[in-house]
């Protein structure tokens, strides 16, 4: 089978200058939630596109499932769309 290929991962400085960096993943941290964004497909037909995990579905961090995390999407301007992180409540 291919292996997946990472992708090429930039720091933007406030001068607008790039810096590449090495990673495998890159977490945005909103409040108490975490989006994680992979660096590298989780799959080869995946090429090209972004996976998004929240916290509870990050290798690693299965203990904090709980009542699990959704992403909430909603679009935004022509080429925006906003992405939520919300814990599913009992209800």
């Amino acid at each position: 089978m291919e292996e997946s290929k990472p992708y090429a991962v930039f720091t933007i400085a406030k001068d607008g200058t790039r810096h590449k960096i090495d990673a495998t993943s890159i977490i945005i941290q909103l409040e108490e939630e975490e989006i994680e964004i992979s660096v590298i497909p989780p799959h080869p037909a995946f090429q090209g596109k972004l996976t998004l995990a929240t916290g509870s579905a990050i290798q690693g961090r299965e203990q904090e499932r709980g009542l699990g995390t959704q992403l909430i999407i909603e679009p935004g301007a022509a080429n925006v769309i906003h992405i939520t992180p919300k814990k599913n409540k009992n209800t």
